[in-house]
């Protein structure tokens, strides 16, 4: 869009293009957070690598892990075709370790830079521990706004940060004002967890809750840990 400058003239006034913007995030936020995008991406998407056997009281599901897997690739690019739709859902990943949470959430960030938007991945204490030092002046990073600002934010082990009150008042902040959507443009959030859906809320207000419930579509990943199978085989 910019022709490799950085920027976009329109009537007179210079604007910085996204690309700009993201290579900016990338040194400044993300650094390795999103470093295995080359490798981790719909093309290198393996589905063979999810067990195909059922186990209902393993998995409190009448889908095997393959294809409970297949179900959220569909979703996942659902949420990335109807990215600007207003009332497309965002998206919290809850499972175990090594149920290919991370993997499926880079195939997304993967796609959505495609189309030119913004990326933003940090893990929630990193986030919550870094606004909290920009809010009482110990950096001058500009993060918070760049949590409401960017186009698709994505916070990774929600529920391991440390618990306060002021952490509960800026997650509510972040989740509510990109639902709002209060900078006058569509954002999305892709939220990963450990903790079951029930735990996160007994982790936090009822105010977060709601918000989680009614504006995130909940996808729960399950099998076995894929990482352990992996070094297994290496080894």
């Amino acid at each position: 869009m910019c022709k490799d400058t950085g920027f976009i003239n329109k009537a007179g006034l210079s604007f910085i293009c996204t690309c700009l913007k993201q290579k900016i995030y990338d040194v400044a936020y993300n650094k390795s957070n999103m470093g295995n995008l080359e490798r981790e991406n719909f093309s290198t998407f393996n589905l063979k690598i999810f067990s195909d056997k059922p186990n209902r009281e393993l998995y409190k599901s009448e889908f095997s892990p393959r294809q409970n897997m297949e179900m959220m690739k569909e979703k996942a690019n659902s949420f990335i075709k109807n990215f600007d739709v207003p009332n497309e859902k965002n998206l919290l990943f809850t499972g175990n370790t090594g149920t290919g949470k991370t993997f499926l959430i880079n195939c997304i960030a993967s796609e959505i830079l495609k189309e030119g938007k913004t990326v933003l991945y940090q893990t929630s204490p990193l986030m919550l521990d870094s606004i909290l030092d920009e809010k009482f002046g110990k950096t001058d990073t500009n993060l918070y706004y760049t949590v409401l600002d960017v186009d698709l934010l994505i916070i990774d082990d929600l529920g391991t940060e440390t618990q306060n009150d002021y952490k509960m008042e800026q997650i509510f902040n972040i989740i509510n004002t990109r639902l709002l959507n209060q900078n006058h443009k569509i954002t999305k959030t892709i939220i990963s967890t450990n903790f079951p859906i029930d735990a996160l809320f007994n982790i936090y207000t009822a105010r977060i809750g709601s918000r989680l419930a009614g504006s995130y579509r909940v996808l729960r990943f399950f099998g076995d840990d894929l990482r352990i199978k992996k070094s297994k085989k290496e080894s």
